[in-house]
């Protein structure tokens, strides 16, 4: 039984097994056990085999020396394994015994000490239960070398220079067979060395030495002494060197020298050869002659295996083909035709089979017929042996007959099982081949049974039941019933090769069940059962797509299976593209939904295009889907194999291979080159091109240049990167310039002066080396030569010709570029003015105009004047008035007053034409009123100021003489922006602006407009503020809403009406909680605590409150609080508690953001203050400077007495400085500013100075003044207010911003 068989068979009886008892567990191991062993036992009993000896790696001859140990192989195989056995000369041997024995594993016979004696022929016999291998025959041979023959020495050859020699030598036996030549021994080494052989000294196949000639060297004589020639026979195997005799060469000369003469066959003298196929073969020729002969071969052999080494031919690996005809031919100098012999050689072979005989393994009642047709040259004879003996005629019968070269058998019977050895012989080897005939007879067994399978409705099942048996089985296939089982049948069911197959076609649901194969011969019936199971088929409904996307896209390509309910548990899907599973590691982009089983490609690539494939399976069928096409259209790959193929001064020709269009069509290409000087782009688009495997273009570019050039593609997508760069450039030849400078002008400047401007070339225009400017000019209407100067410089662009006498002369001028190459050519030709001298005409009767004086503007009038070119020695432009300060003559301003009044100061050189220039007045900015009087005015004057005044008359460099001067003075003017408006500070709904005074005086200040309104601008600003107090520079804006932006404006004012708008942008802050206030000093008194304070306790404040209270407790523990309004102008935070009894209080400030509902508060730190005690009793909770100054309120009130005595003091000086001083200069009020601003002893706005350090406690304000206007009445204005009062009733006043 086969090892399938078995495990099923095994598998059966466990299942058919109780396990249920511990004592049955025992019992069914045991069973299992013995099943094992008989299982095991059958299944060596299958696989037995008769005994096989491996024939390749036995020698047929072995040499030997004595004593040694010699191995003869003899590896045999075989089930039983075989027993050996070994024959010498036909009687068997003793083994093991006392020289005898065999390698442990193995049939080789080990030989130890071997003796003369063991030589013969031996036999090696492996043998089993199934009959007897039989081995080669192995010839064992002592090795030995003989002596040469006792022969006397020969006397010394004598021969005659040039004639032919032939020294004999009569080899010795040898075995293995040896090998001869000629030597000598070296007298000064004492060392046996071979004469060489050559084309004149040759070796025959007997060991005869022939010499085509004799010269004087071959004497061998050495210092005097003559040596002998001896043979040599060498043993290889024994490694013996056997000399023969002994013989001397004494040449002799000729009279009259050697005589030449044509060559002679010397050997061999026969004409018939024979080689043998698969050995090497040598065919020699040996001529005599002087000079020595040339041997060459000819032959008909086309088989090419032979090589020719001058009188010998070698033929290596002899074959059939290699028979046939070899001549060797022999020519020199004293023959016109070569001398030819010409050798047959005819090729034997060893006995060889026709076809290899091979082994039968048959069932009972077959016949048999063993092959062993054998060729060979001689033919060969052909032996019959069965198990080791020789077949005789009487061995035969009628079930077993021989038929020349096939043995045959009839019917055989399990008995008829052996070894067959055919052997067969020629003279020149011997060939055997053990044939196996095993005969079988056993009931039948399975191979391979059936296993259960599943199937899907509508497929072909094929089932398979393969057995062994002798005589063989026949197959049958059943269907089980419910009672009984049934030959299968019907249309849809069919048994293929032999019963080996049952096949079910279209399968439905209703072919499920048990069936069964069976194997029957006349020894038994054996059965075997499987069961079918019928499941519904997979499908894919989705519907293929053809998708076509940008590069990025995201991408869902859907996939819905069905299957049977009960293989979902089985149930996988795979997504092909193009042919190959998607790996879903590898592509990290690319997942399959695991609900849907659609495919998501996000962020698609161009590599993603191609045909999907979803594909789905059970295990027991698969369903495909319809091939979706994704077409991914990208930017196109990059050109590549740019190339340069024309390299001219002005045109190079590009050509390239387009890149991949990534599946979308390429629309254009774009060459870029870059040179030494210049580069560009060309695009190649549209009708220009169509797609090609090859695109080329050309490229307008510079003499005189290296050019790089790289290619970028463009489709719908976008654009490639650019080609590789190029490892060539195109270096472009030199040649003369183009073009000459265009814009050749004058330049009026220079009095009698001739100046000529010109465009200067950029270098790429250069076109070569050495360029330079070649400069013409002369006289306009004159016959004057043309003078020329050159001008070597590239960049220069103008050139000044000093010898000029006159002003604004007319010259014909013209610049040209030129290198070594050559001369441009002459763009244009100029009609230039030479330089503009100063107006020799002065206005009349200039005045101011009436009543148009203001703080900046006045108009003034005067008379005209002559405008002609001789007056005004140039073009006439116009006037300009200029205007001083009257104690300041030196610091002057001007107002031009041009006229438009086209001039060509460069115009073309035109015969036909009349050099007269148009002219026309056209007032620029101001105007003139009449021909009689011309105006002009100007808004640069300086307010409150004495001004004086004049005109001039310009042309286009120079200006005249002034006018009569005019006096006047100018009244308070408008003023400027205010300057450094910023935004100091953000809160919830507060914002604090700053601002400096305007930076140039037109007049005093007196007051400001403030403008603001939630940003981007509406038409009009939604609030505006009157400040009054033109002291302020500091403001702040209340009730704003939290996290806004406002546009904030302002402007100041003066008498004379408003300044422009200065503009700042400020945002409030979202809601949070205020940062808590930081105490700054504290002042005691009788009564009454004046409190300063921070605005945060963190520097800068980061949430600042929006307003400000302070909170005490009292003796009482009963809470107050004190609020006040506090002014929006004002920098102090403080505040004054008064009507306070003695005793301790709590007091702390609270900040607020002031945004109503919102409103968020947050408090500073608490102080006890002893009001009335000592200070041995004071409580302080925060380590801050604390000043308790204990005063009575008498003093308080004398101190503030003092205070407004020196306010009312310090007013007056104001006063009185102000009147002496009705205005002041302006570099004046700027050094106030500077110091103001730059000082770093005073304190910024923002910071507080401690009462205790100026000596003396802060008070509230009141402000006598009437409130502020406002156009919305949101918040209350105040203007500059005074020092600090108490009330009468001693309550709370303060100031916060």
């Amino acid at each position: 039984m086969g090892p399938v068989v078995n495990n099923i068979l095994v598998i059966k009886l466990m299942t058919a097994l109780d396990f249920r008892s511990n004592t049955m567990q025992c019992n069914s191991l045991l069973v299992v056990a013995v099943v094992l062993s008989v299982v095991a036992v059958a299944d060596s009993l299958s696989n037995e085999r008769p005994p096989t000896i491996a024939l390749d790696n036995q020698k047929i001859e072995i040499p030997f020396k004595t004593t040694e140990t010699i191995v003869l192989l003899c590896q045999g195989d075989g089930l039983p394994l075989p027993v050996y056995s070994w024959k010498k000369n036909g009687l068997t041997l003793d083994v093991p015994g006392d020289r005898f024995a065999y390698q442990p594993g193995s049939g080789n016979l080990v030989i130890r000490g071997i003796l003369p004696n063991d030589e013969g022929s031996y036999n090696c016999f492996a043998t089993n239960k199934f009959g007897t291998a039989v081995g080669r025959t192995i010839t064992l041979k002592k090795a030995d070398i003989g002596s040469f023959t006792d022969e006397e020495p020969l006397d010394a050859f004598r021969p005659f220079v040039g004639d032919y020699l032939e020294i004999p030598c009569i080899l010795p036996d040898s075995y293995p067979k040896g090998h001869s030549y000629f030597g000598y021994v070296n007298p000064t080494s004492n060392i046996l060395e071979n004469i060489i052989n050559d084309d004149r000294l040759l070796l025959d196949y007997d060991g005869n030495l022939h010499f085509a000639n004799v010269n004087m060297n071959d004497s061998l004589a050495y210092m005097g002494i003559d040596i002998d020639y001896m043979c040599i026979g060498n043993n290889p195997y024994l490694g013996i060197y056997m000399m023969g005799r002994q013989c001397r060469i004494l040449p002799q000369e000729k009279s009259g020298g050697p005589t030449n003469h044509p060559p002679q066959l010397r050997w061999p003298l026969t004409t018939i050869d024979t080689a043998v196929r698969g050995q090497t073969k040598r065919l020699k020729c040996i001529f005599s002659g002087l000079p020595t002969p040339k041997v060459t071969w000819h032959t008909e052999n086309r088989n090419g295996r032979f090589a020719v080494n001058g009188a010998e031919i070698v033929l290596t690996n002899v074959d059939i083909l290699d028979a046939g005809s070899y001549t060797c031919m022999a020519t020199n100098s004293e023959t016109d035709q070569p001398l030819s012999h010409t050798i047959h050689l005819t090729v034997e072979t060893e006995p060889y089979w026709a076809k290899i005989p091979v082994d039968h393994y048959v069932d009972e009642d077959e016949d048999v017929e063993v092959d062993c047709t054998v060729h060979g040259t001689p033919q060969p004879s052909i032996t019959w042996s069965i198990n080791g003996v020789q077949v005789n005629e009487s061995d035969f019968h009628e079930r077993k007959s021989l038929d020349g070269y096939i043995l045959r058998y009839q019917n055989v019977t399990a008995n008829d099982s052996q070894v067959i050895q055919c052997s067969s012989s020629n003279k020149h080897g011997t060939i055997l081949k053990n044939i196996i005939v095993k005969v079988n007879a056993e009931e039948p067994s399975f191979i391979e049974t059936p296993r259960d399978r599943k199937v899907v409705e509508g497929k072909t099942i094929h089932f398979e039941c393969t057995s062994r048996g002798a005589p063989k089985p026949s197959m049958e296939w059943y269907r089980q019933n419910s009672s009984s089982a049934s030959r299968v049948s019907g249309d849809r069911f069919r048994v293929l090769d032999n019963g080996r197959k049952l096949e079910i076609k279209d399968t439905k649901a209703e072919d499920a069940g048990i069936y069964q194969c069976t194997a029957s011969n006349k020894y038994r019936t054996n059965e075997a059962t499987f069961e079918l199971t019928v499941r519904s088929p997979t499908s894919i409904t989705s519907i293929p797509s053809n998708i076509t996307v940008r590069v990025y896209d995201d991408v869902t390509l859907p996939c819905d299976v069905t299957t049977d309910h009960r293989e979902l548990a089985n149930l996988a899907v795979e997504w092909e593209k193009d042919g190959r599973r998607i790996d879903f590691e590898k592509e990290a982009h690319i997942h399959m939904d695991k609900t849907d089983f659609s495919l998501q490609i996000r962020s698609s690539k161009v590599k993603d295009t191609g045909e999907y494939v979803c594909t789905a399976t059970n295990g027991l069928d698969s369903a495909t889907s319809g091939i979706s096409v994704l077409r991914v259209k990208g930017r196109p790959d990059a050109p590549y194999d740019v190339t340069i193929f024309q390299c001219d001064p002005d045109t190079v020709g590009i050509s390239w291979s387009a890149g991949s269009d990534n599946n979308d069509e390429i629309t254009e290409f774009t060459i870029h080159y870059s040179g030494r000087l210049s580069g560009g782009n060309k695009t190649l688009s549209g009708a220009d091109f169509r797609p090609q495997s090859r695109y080329q273009d050309h490229v307008s570019v510079y003499p005189w240049s290296r050019y790089a050039f790289q290619v970028s593609a463009t489709n719908g997508i976008g654009t490639s990167d650019l080609s590789e760069e190029l490892g060539q450039s195109c270096i472009t030849p030199s040649a003369a310039p183009y073009r000459s400078p265009v814009g050749v002008c004058g330049n009026l400047s220079s009095a009698q002066q001739l100046v000529i401007n010109w465009d200067p070339m950029p270098e790429y225009e250069h076109n070569g080396e050495g360029f330079h400017y070649v400069v013409g000019y002369k006289k306009h209407g004159t016959y004057d030569v043309e003078e020329t100067q050159v001008v070597l410089d590239p960049r220069q662009k103008s050139i000044s010709i000093h010898e000029q006498k006159e002003s604004f002369a007319l010259f014909e001028v013209y610049v040209r570029a030129a290198n070594k190459i050559g001369k441009g050519p002459l763009t244009e030709t100029k009609l230039v003015r030479s330089g503009e001298g100063k107006p020799q005409v002065v206005p009349q009767n200039f005045k101011v105009v009436g009543d148009s004086v203001n703080g900046s503007f006045a108009q003034f009038s005067w008379d005209p004047v002559d405008t002609s070119e001789e007056k005004v020695r140039g073009f006439f432009r116009g006037y300009r008035i200029v205007f001083w300060k009257s104690d300041e003559p030196n610091i002057r301003r001007s107002e031009d007053i041009l006229v438009d009044r086209p001039f060509e100061l460069c115009r073309p050189l035109l015969p036909d034409k009349h050099d007269r220039i148009q002219r026309r007045r056209r007032r620029h900015r101001h105007r003139v009123r009449s021909a009689d009087r011309v105006y002009g005015e100007t808004d640069q004057l300086w307010p409150l100021t004495d001004i004086s005044a004049a005109v001039q008359v310009l042309n286009q460099v120079n200006a005249g003489q002034d006018s009569n001067v005019v006096k006047f003075r100018t009244p308070v003017g408008v003023p400027g922006k205010v300057s450094s408006l910023r935004v100091v500070q953000n809160g919830w709904s507060h914002l604090v602006i700053e601002w400096q005074l305007p930076l140039e005086f037109t007049g005093d200040i007196i007051g400001y407009w403030l403008y603001y309104s939630v940003a981007p601008p509406a038409v009009s600003y939604s609030t505006r503020l009157h400040i009054k107090n033109p002291n302020l520079r500091r403001y702040k804006i209340r009730q704003l809403d939290y996290s806004t932006v406002y546009r904030i404006s302002m402007t100041a004012m003066t008498v004379a009406g408003a300044g422009d708008e200065e503009t700042v942008i400020g945002e409030t802050l979202p809601v949070n909680d205020p940062d808590a206030p930081k105490i700054r000093d504290i002042s005691i008194h009788d009564s009454l605590v004046n409190i300063s304070w921070f605005p945060s306790d963190q520097e800068p404040p980061v949430y600042p409150g929006s307003e400000f209270f302070v909170k005490f407790r009292g003796p009482d523990n009963s809470t107050a609080v004190q609020r006040f309004d506090p002014s929006p102008d004002s920098d102090d935070l403080w505040a004054v508690v008064t009507g306070l009894r003695k005793g301790k209080y709590e007091v702390w400030v609270v900040a607020s953001s002031g945004i109503g509902e919102l409103s968020r508060e947050n408090n500073s730190q608490s102080w006890i203050l002893p009001i009335g005690l000592e200070n041995d009793n004071v409580t302080i909770l925060e380590s801050v400077p604390l000043l308790y100054q204990q005063a009575s309120v008498g003093w308080f009130v004398v101190l503030m007495c003092i205070i407004s005595l020196l306010v009312l003091l310090l007013l007056i000086i104001c006063i009185v400085r102000r009147t002496r001083e009705a205005v002041y200069p302006v570099y004046e009020k700027e050094r106030m500013w500077s110091d103001q601003t730059s000082a770093p002893d005073e304190t910024p706005f923002g910071e507080y100075i401690s009462p205790s350090k100026l000596g003396l406690s802060q008070g509230s304000l009141d402000s006598d003044e009437n409130p502020v206007e406002s156009d919305s009445d949101s918040l209350g204005e105040y203007e500059y207010q005074e020092a600090t009062k108490f009330n009468d009733e001693g309550s709370f006043a303060g100031q916060s911003n």
